[in-house]
């Protein structure tokens, strides 16, 4: 399990971004995922198995506000990004 400390260990980059966003781990004790939103809440794109180091292409997306969650199996991270 990971600790509400450890999933703060995350970092996703740049914002705001042109075509790539990047999803590194420094800490992995557990399974973890991500998930994309468009504006409207809608999922994008998932994965249910995040690595330490991710690149993520969002250069078929339109421009505009998304929102990216990280998770485990207890917690949560949620952050926005401006994709240009």
């Amino acid at each position: 399990m990971i600790q509400d400390a450890e999933i703060h260990k995350v970092y996703i980059y740049p914002n705001p971004l042109k075509g790539e966003v990047y999803i590194d781990l420094c800490n992995l004790s557990s399974m973890m995922s991500y998930e994309i939103l468009n504006r409207q809440g809608q999922i994008i794109q998932e994965n249910k198995n995040l690595i330490i180091r991710n690149t993520i292409s969002l250069k078929t997306l339109p421009s505009g506000l998304y929102t990216v969650k990280v998770k485990s199996k207890n917690t949560v991270m949620i952050k926005k990004f401006l994709k240009l």
